[in-house]
C-alpha cells in the first residue's frame, strides 16, 4: 500500500498540485466575486436604512407601536432599493418565469430569494429584539439575520462559502508540505538506485544512474513548484480577501441594525413610560430604607437607655 501511494505520488504529484490550485484559482474567482456582489448589496442597504432612520429622527418622528414602525420604516427602505438586481443577471422573476415587462423583471431586496429568505422578512422576524429594552447582542442577532440568506452562506446554491474561504487559506501551507512531501518522495525513490550503480562500469550503470538523476530532480521540482503555488496564492490572499470583505460586509450591516435598535427604544413611547415607573419603584425603595434605619435607631436608642 504505501509502496503504491509512493508510486502514485511520485509520478503525479506535481500534475495533482497543478489541478489543486486550478481548482482553488477557479473557486477563488467565484467566490471574491461573490462577496463583492454582497457587499454592494448590503451596502445600499444599510446606507438607505441608515438614511431612513435619520430623515425619522429629523422630523421627530414619535415610535408608538415597534411592530408597525418596524415594517414601515423597512418597507421604504425597500422602495428605494435599485429597481435592478445586484445578484442576478438573468431576466426572471422568483418563479423563473421569463418577465413580460421591464418592472416584472427587477428583484427588490426582500424577494431576491423568495419572502421567507428575504433580508427583510428576516429582520421583521426578529421583531421581539426590537420590543426588548435591554440591548441585544448584536453579533449574534446580525449572525441570525444573515444566516438566513442563502446567496450569503451558500455560492451558487450549495457549496458554503466559509468552507471554501478556509481551504483557501490554508492551501498556501499545504503547497509548502506538498512540496516537501515530493522532496521526500524523490529522495527516497534515488535513494535505491546507488546501491544499483557500478562506478567502476559506469557505462553500464547508465540507466540506474538516469534513474538517480531523474528522482533528484522530481524532488528539487515538487519544492519549486510548491514554493511557487505557495507565493501565487499569499499574494491572491492578501491583497484580495475574500474574509476580510465579508467581516466589513457584516459589520455594516451590525452597525445599521444598532443604529435602528437605539432609534427605536429611545423614542418609543413605551420607553418614556418606563422611567416614571422606575422613579416610582426607587422612591418606594428609599421610603423602605428609610423606615428600616429608623427602627433601628429607635432599637439602638432603647437598648442604650
Amino acid at each position: 500500500m504505501v509502496e503504491l501511494v509512493l508510486s502514485f505520488f511520485g509520478n503525479y504529484l506535481i500534475e495533482f498540485m497543478m489541478c489543486l490550485l486550478t481548482g482553488a484559482l477557479l473557486f477563488r474567482y467565484a467566490a471574491y466575486k461573490h462577496s463583492k456582489d454582497d457587499e454592494a448589496y448590503y451596502s445600499r442597504f444599510t446606507r438607505e436604512l441608515d438614511t431612513c432612520v435619520s430623515e425619522d429622527k429629523g422630523k421627530g418622528v414619535k415610535v408608538e407601536d415597534v411592530d408597525s414602525y418596524l415594517s414601515n420604516v423597512l418597507g421604504r427602505v425597500n422602495e428605494k432599493l435599485p429597481a435592478n438586481s445586484l445578484r442576478f443577471s438573468s431576466n426572471k422573476n422568483i418563479t423563473g418565469r421569463e418577465s413580460e415587462d421591464e418592472d416584472d423583471a427587477r428583484l427588490s431586496l426582500g424577494d431576491y430569494v423568495g419572502s421567507k429568505h428575504g433580508l427583510i422578512a428576516s429582520i421583521q422576524a426578529e421583531s421581539a429584539i426590537f420590543n426588548v429594552q435591554v440591548p441585544p447582542d448584536f453579533d449574534e442577532l446580525t449572525d441570525r439575520i444573515m444566516n438566513e440568506d442563502k446567496n450569503w452562506t451558500q455560492l451558487y446554491g450549495h457549496i458554503p462559502i466559509e468552507g471554501i474561504s478556509r481551504t483557501i487559506d490554508i492551501l498556501p501551507s499545504l503547497f509548502i508540505v506538498f512540496g516537501v512531501f515530493g522532496t521526500f518522495i524523490g529522495i527516497a525513490m534515488a535513494l535505491p538506485e546507488i546501491a544499483n550503480i557500478d562506478f567502476k562500469n559506469l557505462e553500464g550503470s547508465s540507466e540506474n544512474l538516469t534513474r538517480f538523476v531523474i528522482n533528484v530532480a522530481f524532488s528539487m521540482k515538487t519544492s519549486i513548484v510548491g514554493i511557487l503555488f505557495n507565493l501565487i496564492l499569499t499574494f491572491l490572499n492578501t491583497f484580495f480577501p475574500i474574509q476580510d470583505m465579508r467581516f466589513r460586509t457584516f459589520k455594516k450591516v451590525e452597525t445599521s441594525l444598532q443604529i435602528l435598535w437605539y432609534h427605536i427604544q429611545n423614542d418609543s413611547k413605551k420607553d418614556k413610560d418606563v422611567f416614571p415607573q422606575m422613579l416610582i419603584v426607587l422612591k418606594d425603595i428609599l421610603g423602605r430604607l428609610d423606615r428600616i434605619e429608623k427602627k433601628d435607631e429607635k432599637r439602638n436608642d432603647k437598648e442604650a437607655a
